[in-house]
């Protein structure tokens, strides 16, 4: 029998969807030029919303990319990944940029959101010693990601290593737990969830009090980076991976198993993913100087991500960036020399 598609992963690939372009909408909305970090950071009420978001979203994404990742035809859907962010990359920025800004060192540091493209060829590479290992792949993967924050190169976003490395974990504990993670917390009592909700709230409120550099929960930068010691960059390291790990279990015992509005948008999420980014462009240029209040600005951005994710929802577009990847894959990667890795027991809980 075919399989059936698990309606609640898609609910939750749904909902953290919505969050990832909200929260790129509300980086943008502060107002002034970005630095180190984007504007809406600096402001009040974006910062408490983005933190929120951050604190569990892109774990949490990664930790179902993990649920979802098979070993068979792994060299097509790596190529996949890897095709679609070359042509992504190629085409933001000459928009963003011009054409005469293409380079081999923009090729090699992904345009905004494109990271997530790389990082996930990155850990379907990662996957078939994910199979091997077995249970001693968790540990392994966690020590992997805390070692990376303490190696001397500064420059995270060159071909997305070290988000790739920080959210290893989640990946490949969504591989081997996912799913027996996502069957026990499909019901749970009013009690749990509500004690969840405070949780996500008391978590988010601590955070932001402790002036906690949000860099550190986006996962790219390193001790080299922020400039600290490796003491320092291995504690917060820890630090971020755990409030991950307790946010992302909270939002699991929050979701409820069913809600058809936004199952669709978590079927379509890759080409929703994939195709915001030109809206980012757009609102960073709009809000840049243009004076808007920050409780205003962040009404907006809320109104934008409805309007573009009723668009982006649309079949149309999945179709089209799933097809276009394929393709690429299959010219790159032909079916006779596709490498199929035999499947290997899954660890069950």
């Amino acid at each position: 029998m075919p399989r059936t598609r698990d309606r609640r992963l898609d609910l939750l690939k749904g909902l953290l969807i919505a969050g990832v372009v909200l929260g790129h909408f509300l980086e943008t909305s502060g107002g002034q030029a970005p630095g180190v970090l984007y504007s809406g950071w600096q402001h009040d009420p974006q910062r408490w919303i983005l933190t929120f978001l951050y604190l569990f979203h892109m774990p949490l994404f990664v930790f179902l990319a993990g649920v979802t990742a098979r070993p068979r035809r792994l060299a097509h859907r790596i190529v996949e990944m890897v095709g679609l962010y070359v042509l992504l990359q190629t085409t933001y920025v000459a928009l963003r940029f011009g054409v005469g800004d293409l380079s081999m060192e923009r090729l090699l540091h992904p345009t905004y959101a494109l990271w997530f493209l790389l990082a996930m060829a990155w850990w379907l590479v990662a996957l078939p010693f994910v199979v091997r290992l077995g249970p001693y792949a968790l540990p392994a993967a966690t020590a992997v990601s805390i070692v990376a924050v303490l190696l001397p190169y500064p420059d995270g976003d060159l071909v997305s290593w070290s988000r790739a490395l920080c959210y290893l974990p989640f990946f490949v504990a969504g591989h081997l737990y996912g799913s027996g993670a996502l069957r026990r917390t499909a019901e749970t009592s009013t009690v749990v969830m509500a004690t969840a909700a405070a949780s996500l709230v008391t978590v988010t409120a601590v955070v932001v009090r402790s002036g906690l550099d949000p860099r550190w929960i986006r996962g790219a930068d390193t001790a080299a980076s922020m400039g600290v010691t490796g003491v320092d960059a291995v504690a917060y390291r820890v630090l971020c991976l755990a409030l991950a790990t307790l946010c992302g279990a909270c939002v699991l015992a929050i979701v409820p198993s069913r809600l058809r509005q936004v199952e669709g948008l978590g079927r379509r999420s890759l080409a929703v993913y994939a195709l915001h980014i030109p809206v980012v462009f757009v609102l960073q240029d709009t809000f840049q100087g243009a004076g808007v209040g920050q409780v205003e600005a962040t009404l907006l951005a809320t109104a934008v991500t409805v309007v573009v994710l009723r668009v982006l929802v649309h079949p149309f577009f999945d179709r089209a960036v799933r097809r276009t990847a394929s393709t690429m894959a299959q010219v790159a990667v032909p079916p006779p020399l596709v490498h199929d890795v035999r499947d290997a027991e899954r660890v069950r809980v």
